[in-house]
């Protein structure tokens, strides 16, 4: 790396206050002629987040900061680089557009560099920094996955002449599931699935076959079909990973394990359900989100009003904030970017998860672990004792974890968690529902929101278009919005010609008022408080995607499958 002669970037870093001066001081005294490597401490110790280090590093260095793990790297033939070369420079080519190839480099201020990468891909070169470790982890994932799906089932050829799998007993078995041929095809699957940015790995059994699909930016893709045999391998090799009971393929089962995955630790949560024609497997990358950091607020996509809401809700010294939505639509990465926000050295702040998601640097994080007791109710009693001020827990699932989170927010903690429900105001409901009784939900509760993910227009192929009147008609009032100009992508290589490329969150977010607290206490009907929630506001799911749609965020067909038909605009 480049070295820094002047004070720009200890200056950026003391602006953020999240080192001690005398930490700062000695860690600057320490590495006074080689910036870069107090970069590297930094980051490694956890001062700083990644994404923030790099923000500020490229700033002191007069360029831009990118995550190459974050990014659809489309760049292959000639405008990108040997493996060996990519290697040798810690570079790497990650899109071209109008003429430039944009490349990802450990030294942007390297002119000798840019200039002989130049002179090799005959583009011109338009050089971004990022951070050593992360180009090594996106060459390692980006130049692993060139060979298809196709030439590892042929090395699987003779699995599938094999035998009954059901016919093997467990010696036969586990030899089978360390064969290097099967080895090789489940590692190819995971690391596909990590670089297309899945959330969820689908193994199918149809008659006669087996199907691979990944759940990426919310929806499901084919990826190859199997043969039977080779699915069934597959099944039993995952089960193996995750020390499950290989023989049994007739009762559900439920297991994780960790593997490398580019040069750093991957974790999975697996789960077998028992079919009609045989089993499914279903895989969760657990972690993608932390691999890319804690967005911001400002990351969140927030309405202004939202996130005044929002923010004016979680920076209370005490009191509940919910968030709610289904199983993965970003509801902990919200509460984290609120960790975030309120993470300083005044507080001792404690999470408890299942699986811990993120981690922040002078946060405690707690993990449940259901074999050896250790569940949501019982680190929560015991974060208590801790002298909490803030507490993040995973997820509200039964009476007590509800009724310990509730008196905790009332005797001077802020406590932030989540639900699984279908809108903001059946939070309150659920809360009821679940044993808290209302007189002590009315008093505790801040505010909750509501979220989805939705699809994010690709910004490469974007364009615009004119509704026309049954769209206009179907989603927007009479004489609102009525010259509205909406967005699709065309499709592109850039997003596997979905023109989708990433998510963004919907939101309703609702501050609870002094009126809505007495209509809480009196157990006032829901529709009451959903009218009270908007007098003061609170804008629904739909009119908060249908904003979303106009400033070219989303698409009004993403829209339609995320929320239910109301006119708000």
């Amino acid at each position: 790396m480049r070295e820094i002669k002047s004070e720009k970037f200890l200056a950026l870093v003391e602006e953020t206050e999240k080192i001690e001066p005398e930490t700062l001081s000695a860690m600057a005294n320490k590495y006074k002629d080689n910036h870069s490597s107090l970069l590297l401490e930094i980051v490694d110790k956890g001062y700083l987040r990644s994404d923030v280090a790099g923000e500020l590093w490229a700033r002191a260095i007069g360029s831009t900061f990118v995550d190459p793990m974050s990014i659809n790297i489309s760049c292959d033939g000639e405008a990108t680089l040997p493996l060996e070369m990519a290697k040798r420079v810690n570079a790497i080519p990650l899109y071209e557009f109008n003429g430039y190839i944009t490349l990802a480099m450990e030294d942007p201020m390297n002119r000798q560099v840019v200039e002989s990468l130049e002179r090799y891909l005959q583009y011109r070169v338009s050089p971004v920094f990022a951070l050593p470790q992360d180009i090594e982890q996106a060459i390692g994932l980006h130049y692993n996955t060139d060979l298809s799906f196709d030439s590892a089932l042929e090395e699987l050829e003779v699995l599938s002449a094999g035998g009954d799998l059901s016919a093997m007993d467990g010696e036969q078995l586990i030899k089978m599931v360390e064969s290097s041929e099967l080895v090789h095809l489940t590692s190819r699957m995971f690391i596909t699935a990590f670089k297309q940015g899945a959330s969820d790995i689908h193994l199918e059994s149809h008659k006669g076959s087996g199907l691979l699909r990944f759940r990426v930016h919310g929806h499901l893709r084919d990826i190859v079909h199997l043969p039977e045999k080779v699915k069934n391998a597959m099944l039993v090799r995952i089960k193996f990973l995750a020390e499950m009971d290989i023989a049994n393929s007739l009762t559900p089962q439920d297991g994780r394990f960790s593997m490398e995955v580019a040069a750093f630790e991957q974790n999975f949560r697996i789960s077998t359900c028992p079919g009609l024609h045989g089993e499914k497997i279903v895989i969760r990358l657990l972690g993608q989100a932390g691999q890319k950091g804690v967005p911001t607020f400002d990351q969140l996509f927030l309405a202004k009003s939202n996130l005044k809401r929002f923010r004016n809700s979680v920076s209370k010294p005490n009191g509940l904030y919910i968030v709610t939505g289904p199983t993965g639509s970003g509801k902990t990465t919200t509460l984290y970017s609120a960790l975030d926000y309120l993470n300083d050295r005044d507080r001792n702040i404690m999470t408890i998860e299942d699986p811990v998601e993120y981690q922040l640097p002078g946060v405690n994080h707690f993990e449940v672990n259901h074999k050896s007791g250790r569940d949501f109710k019982s680190i929560l009693r015991s974060a208590l004792r801790q002298d909490p001020d803030i507490i993040l827990v995973g997820e509200i699932r039964d009476a007590e974890t509800a009724k310990i989170a509730t008196e905790a927010a009332l005797t001077g903690h802020l406590v932030l968690s989540t639900l699984h429900t279908n809108n903001a105001i059946q939070a309150i409901l659920r809360l009821t529902e679940i044993g808290v009784d209302p007189f002590m939900v009315a008093p505790s509760i801040n505010g909750v929101m509501s979220q989805r993910l939705v699809g994010r227009i690709c910004e490469s192929c974007k364009e615009s278009y004119t509704p026309n009147e049954e769209v206009l008609n179907k989603y927007f009032e009479p004489g609102t919005a009525r010259n509205a100009t909406l967005f699709r992508g065309r499709g592109c290589n850039s997003c596997r010609n979905t023109g989708i490329s990433g998510r963004v969150a919907i939101h309703e977010v609702m501050e609870i008022s002094e009126e809505m607290r007495s209509m809480i206490s009196n157990c006032d009907p829901l529709d009451k408080l959903q009218a009270a929630a908007r007098e003061i506001g609170c804008m629904s799911l739909r009119v908060d995607a249908l904003k979303k749609a106009i400033l070219g965020l989303t698409t009004i067909e993403e829209v339609e499958k995320a929320t239910v038909p109301e006119y708000g605009i």
